[in-house]
């Protein structure tokens, strides 16, 4: 009895370490580096998805957000581009980090897109069911819509790297 309380109280915990992937101070700059777990937006294994993947960071008090897919006008993402992330109450628009190229991680036709995010926008994105995500770049305007099953999962990783964060 007295494991299964201890289990139930530590729970937040262990989820919220679940979805943070890094956490650590850089010896050299002592900038704090914040990193969370990649999550779907989309089924895993949906090949039609422009807009598949997203995951957050933080260094420092500067947040970005990563956009990750696959589509054949994947496109270069200059740093005037802007994505928008369209929850249940309002639009948030994040800003380029920078010039970026059409190619992710993965192979090619898919991309890796990061984007600067204000922290009360992150605070909407803990709150808000996120319904669809909109990413322009040179070539194209891809646009996916986020099944319901997924549309929790950005208010989860968005807490807890708020929670990390402070």
């Amino acid at each position: 009895m007295k494991n299964s309380l201890l289990a139930f109280l530590l729970m937040p915990c262990i989820l919220f370490g679940q979805l943070i992937k890094t956490n650590e101070t850089d010896n050299f700059t002592h900038e704090k580096r914040i990193v969370t777990k990649e999550i779907n937006i989309v089924p895993e294994f949906s090949f039609k998805a422009a807009i598949a993947y997203v995951s957050l960071s933080s260094i420092d008090n500067k947040i970005f957000i990563t956009i990750s897919g696959n589509s054949k006008s994947a496109g270069i993402v200059l740093a005037t581009d802007i994505a928008l992330l369209i929850t249940e109450k309002d639009t948030i628009a994040v800003q380029s980090a920078g010039l970026q190229n059409a190619y992710g991680k993965y192979q090619a036709n898919t991309f890796d897109n990061i984007y600067s995010i204000k922290k009360e926008d992150l605070i909407k994105l803990s709150q808000q069911k996120l319904i669809a995500v909109k990413r322009y770049s040179s070539l194209s305007i891809l646009e996916t819509d986020v099944k319901e099953k997924y549309q929790t999962n950005l208010m989860e990783i968005s807490a807890a790297l708020l929670k990390e964060m402070n």
